[in-house]
């Protein structure tokens, strides 16, 4: 399982759960504006979030999870670290 987000930074936790949301909306193949509509939101709020310019309330993450079909404590991790298959060659 992932590490939660840093909680004692509000910037840093709006930017992971932002973040959160751009990968499960994408997962999806939505558009902002697709997701704004099916959650009931604006798309500029939705944008604003992914960002991190805004940290949800606990209504709007629910709604949002909801909608994604996801659960809450999805936008509260950090993203693993992706492995890579390349090797390096030494010389």
């Amino acid at each position: 399982m992932r590490p939660p987000a840093r909680t004692d930074d509000p910037k840093a936790f709006a930017a992971i759960v932002g973040e959160a949301v751009r990968r499960a909306r994408q997962g999806h193949g939505w558009t902002q504006a697709q997701l704004a509509a099916a959650a009931g939101f604006s798309a500029n709020y939705i944008a604003r979030l992914e960002r991190g310019e805004l940290g949800p309330s606990l209504f709007v993450a629910n709604q949002l999870c909801s909608t994604l079909g996801i659960p809450v404590a999805t936008l509260t991790h950090t993203v693993a670290p992706a492995k890579t298959t390349r090797r390096r060659i030494a010389g």
